[in-house]
């Protein structure tokens, strides 16, 4: 952990346990309470570390990440959107959408209780829509996205895409997603259907799964279990390149891709939410870590 102090403040009081300050070399809201410890970073309003007390962190993020103003961080939880992948019609070169590539503003932060709750917003200059992200950070942790159509209409795809950190991705288990359609992007989009009992990963994998229920990861290596219950979605998407696209990927080390799954809910491909002008939608996620 890199931190220090950070040149500009705020404009509203920051609570006890939360300042502003730096985290690899960028701006960042940090969070040390006796409930648990935080990095948010403003570039995204990018989520990179979760510790709740007692435990150890809930996200992974990679060694090898870049950080700063247009990079996009590998780990903790990317806020995508407004599109998804290459987008709907596979046509958009920046994947995942700019939300993730541009500095967000402080917008609120607040003591309830434990919990420390911090908001970002999109910044004025940023007219294509409108966003903010909450995370409410304590014994749990809940991020809840919402963004606003600007003047146009807007096919909003927006995903979570949490990297949880895992013993060994090899080894866990997933629950909650049984029996449910699933479109294969590993086998470009095939539609398929989901085991119907608990599933394990045994390769490469990327499936846009129909399903919003919670999803439990089972992480036995780690003695714990990771609960994900989403609110505002219509698909849940897992993730992890295993090792032959982990070698072609510069900012994960070749060795690292069995220590996170991205459980990632979201609102994509058959499940996009149409927005008329100044029409917003909510997608959230709450996490626990049981022993």
């Amino acid at each position: 952990m890199n931190l220090s102090p950070a040149a500009d403040d705020p404009s509203f009081p920051l609570p006890e346990g939360v300042r502003l300050g730096e985290s690899h070399g960028t701006p960042a809201l940090l969070v040390e309470t006796p409930a648990a410890t935080a990095e948010l970073l403003l570039d995204g309003a990018h989520l990179i570390s979760w510790i709740p007390a007692g435990q150890a962190d809930l996200l992974w993020l990679s060694p090898d990440s870049a950080f700063g103003e247009r990079e996009a961080v590998r780990g903790g939880i990317p806020l995508i959107g407004p599109w998804f992948g290459p987008g709907r019609d596979l046509a958009m070169e920046v994947k995942h959408g700019w939300l993730r590539n541009i500095r967000w503003e402080p917008a609120g932060a607040q003591r309830e209780g434990e919990d420390v709750v911090l908001t970002l917003r999109t910044p004025e200059d940023v007219t294509a829509l409108s966003a903010t992200a909450r995370f409410r950070l304590g014994a749990e942790l809940s991020v809840d996205l919402t963004i606003t159509a600007g003047p146009r209409p807007l096919e909003l795809e927006a995903a979570l895409h949490t990297y949880l950190a895992v013993g060994d991705v090899r080894e866990i288990e997933i629950s909650g997603l049984e029996g449910a359609d699933f479109l294969d992007n590993t086998r470009g989009l095939t539609p398929d259907v989901m085991p119907e009992q608990p599933w394990r990963l045994t390769g490469s994998t990327d499936r846009v799964v129909a399903s919003t229920a919670a999803v439990t990861v089972l992480d036995e290596k780690n003695a714990r279990r990771l609960v994900s219950t989403p609110r505002g979605t219509a698909k849940t998407v897992v993730w992890n390149p295993w090792d032959e696209l982990a070698r072609g990927m510069a900012d994960i080390p070749d060795t690292a891709w069995p220590e996170f799954v991205c459980i990632e809910p979201a609102v994509a491909k058959d499940g996009f939410v149409a927005l008329a002008p100044g029409e917003s939608h909510s997608i959230g996620v709450s996490y626990r870590i049981e022993r």
